[in-house]
């Protein structure tokens, strides 16, 4: 049986920091060539040994005939080696006591149920040796910081930045380590299929380094969630950001990586959730992750996202104001002393408006530097973004960012505001540009969308974070008998509603009977109209069917209803009273491996048909509820757009909140409670319909 990956943190750091290496299946050519001389090249100051009995040295390195006749104990072992050799290697690197090992093989979990086995053996050595195994089917690991390079390509002497980064693909984690953005590494992590050491264990590495400031991540999957984001969390306390690509977001991208390295899909907008739960901030392309890994490493943090904007092109003011939305960021107004100061430097023709066109202004050499000083100063604003074009010829000067990069430089350490140079065109900045900037506390980041997703990344990690909401009470007894309803999963069930009631929601009076004089009684009892639905077991979506009947206003019209009812086959039959109100869906979602969700969305059958959902993880923070609801494409239908009745979202936020807690007490035990509709009715809010699915046992 496949086993869980996971590694002790002191195991990982061998890993990461070994004090001496063994290469099993080093040569006198290629890859076996490769992995002794990036040791030698990059300056590992360890002892090597390589392992191969036809050789006595190689690339200056002394030769072995096995990991038993070495005279020390390895740290780290590379097994650059055929899969069908790898276990006997890994158990005599175990028997010799070694903390780590590099598997770069393919054709393990991946593969074949006969990849399966090996890989379930592999893991039982790891585990009962202690050892922390990267791989199988990677490209291994070169730290920059230390120099190491447990890796199967040529690794060149590199000067280490401070981004700790690792790539479940090992193609995509070549790319971004060659990258020519300006990015430079302090470690570089392919790491395959995580039979053992995975993304989790290395974010432990990496929150505990000195060496890591800022953490980037290309994933496919989360193996181990749970352990995942409790070191996003510690990494969120210490202020080191975490930036993730993930895959996934398709159907067909998730069942890609579990053909690629064996990864388990999970439902990618739970994930997406999660993430801005534990402060993970998400790129969508691997350009945007890049240009955040620059903004990242800014020593200033402003948490307003309050920008001046200036620029020499009116096209680029409408660039800025395209790519604005969904950042975080805004271009508030100039206060009226900003303005007055402006007036005295711009031609009358030019606005002192934010974003700034400055093109036009006299001697623009002397004047840009006060022109830039004048609006750093005005109390709205916490980041200076300068458009500055960075490409050259075969039009144009040669220098065409100096003005906006030479004002920043000059600005920036005589103030607290951050300064940015925006280049429009994505990648323009040469590395020695960005990196100069840098040191000196200016970024420069390229590409209107991409620069600007990236500045507002910064924003987002550098903003507080509410405290968790008061949780409303639950009545702990009443879910426990609730729970022990068989209902079956009838939809408007015994078990359902109660669970409801535990929580404090209102539910709807209502009651399921088999007979048109059982129907005629409880209608007289709530008093017309009422509602009849099927309520036999199994039904959970009664509308598609012809199984709800509104508006029924006397025993005639109840009759009828019943008796069509019966001719879509329905034997129980529920009968409520009838509300009329906004109709809101609200749901509890849990998955084995990522835990329980609260769900907000359009009620009735909008809710699958426009699939205007917010999803967040249960202990909701104080105004993410809040937040949920003005999330939605149809918040404005909530809050009387075109005349409707606005309805009291005090009264919605607290159902939200009564379910979230009921989330947080029963989601272990659940796989969904739907709640749709809620109705909003006035001043309370109503459980008209509900469906409750338990986990099996």
């Amino acid at each position: 049986m496949t086993r869980a990956p996971g590694a002790a943190l002191e195991s990982v750091r061998a890993l990461f920091e070994p004090t001496n290496v063994a290469i099993v299946g080093a040569s006198t050519s290629g890859g076996g060539l490769t992995a002794a001389e990036n040791l030698r090249d990059v300056g590992f100051s360890g002892k090597v040994a390589c392992v191969n009995p036809k050789y006595e040295e190689i690339a200056g390195f002394p030769c072995y005939a096995s990991l038993d006749e070495l005279p020390f104990t390895p740290d780290a072992v590379l097994v650059a080696v055929a899969t069908e050799r790898v276990i006997p290697v890994l158990r005599e690197a175990a028997e010799k006591g070694a903390k780590s090992a590099v598997v770069l093989a393919f054709g393990f979990a991946e593969a074949d149920g006969a990849g399966k086995e090996l890989h379930d053996q592999l893991v039982s050595i790891a585990q009962e040796a202690g050892m922390a195994i990267l791989g199988p089917n990677c490209q291994g690991l070169v730290n920059f910081a230390k120099p190491t390079a447990l890796y199967k390509n040529v690794v060149v002497p590199y000067e280490a930045g401070r981004v700790g980064f690792l790539a479940q693909s090992g193609s995509v984690m070549t790319a971004l380590t060659n990258n020519r953005r300006g990015v430079r590494w302090s470690h570089a992590v392919s790491s395959g299929n995580e039979a053992v050491v995975d993304a989790a264990a290395v974010l432990e590495y990496f929150v505990s380094s000195s060496d890591v400031d800022v953490v980037c991540f290309f994933l496919e999957s989360i193996r181990r969630p749970d352990a995942f984001f409790h070191q996003c969390d510690l990494a969120l306390e210490l202020g080191k950001p975490i930036v993730v690509m993930k895959t996934g977001r398709t159907v067909d991208a998730q069942r890609a990586a579990v053909a690629h390295s064996g990864a388990l899909a999970v439902p990618d907008r739970l994930v997406d959730a999660l993430f801005r739960r534990h402060g993970v901030l998400r790129a969508d392309s691997l350009e945007e992750l890049l240009e955040t890994a620059i903004a990242l490493q800014s020593k200033k943090r402003p948490s307003r996202g309050q920008i001046a904007a200036l620029t020499a092109s009116g096209g680029h003011i409408e660039l800025i104001l395209d790519n604005l939305p969904g950042t975080g960021l805004t271009t508030p107004a100039y206060t009226s002393t900003t303005q007055a100061a402006l007036r005295e430097l711009l031609p009358e023709f030019l606005p002192p408006k934010n974003p700034l066109d400055w093109w036009g202004i006299t001697d623009p050499d002397e004047k840009l530097a006060e022109l830039v000083a004048t609006v750093a100063m005005d109390e709205n604003v916490d980041i200076i973004v300068h458009v500055g074009d960075f490409t050259m010829g075969p039009t144009g000067s040669q220098n065409r960012a100096g003005r906006a990069l030479d004002s920043s430089l000059l600005l920036s350490p005589q103030r607290d505001e951050l300064f940015v140079v925006l280049d429009g065109v994505g990648g323009a900045p040469s590395p020695e540009d960005v990196e100069s900037a840098l040191s000196k506390g200016v970024l420069v980041l390229s590409g209107f969308e991409t620069g600007l997703r990236a500045l507002g990344h910064l924003v987002e990690f550098g903003a507080p974070r509410p405290p968790v909401a008061a949780s409303p009470p639950i009545d702990r007894d009443e879910t426990r008998r609730a729970l022990a309803i068989d209902d079956h999963g009838f939809n408007g069930g015994g078990a359902a509603f109660s669970l409801l009631r535990a929580a404090g929601l209102d539910t709807a009076m209502g009651r399921v009977t088999d007979s048109e004089a059982g129907a005629l009684e409880l209608a007289n009892e709530y008093g017309y109209p009422v509602v009849a639905k099927i309520a036999d077991e199994g039904v959970m979506h009664k509308s598609d069917g012809g199984g709800v009947i509104l508006n029924i206003t006397g025993p005639d019209e109840l009759y009828d209803a019943i008796a069509r009812l019966k001719r879509i086959g329905a034997t129980k039959f529920l009968v409520q009273e009838q509300m009329t109100g906004m109709e809101v869906f609200l749901g509890l979602q849990s998955e084995p491996m990522l835990g329980t969700f609260v769900i907000v969305g359009l009620g009735g059958i909008w809710a699958e048909l426009l699939d205007d959902v917010q999803i967040r993880p249960v202990g909701l923070r104080e105004d993410e509820a809040h937040d949920m609801i003005r999330q939605l494409r149809g918040y404005h239908r909530l809050t009387g757009a075109r005349g409707s009745e606005p309805v009291d979202l005090d009264v919605l936020v607290e159902s939200i909140l009564k379910l979230d807690a009921l989330g947080a007490a029963i989601g272990g035990e659940i796989l969904s409670l739907d709640v749709n509709p809620l109705m909003l009715v006035g001043v309370r809010a109503v459980v008209v319909d509900a469906l409750l699915v338990r986990r099996e046992t």
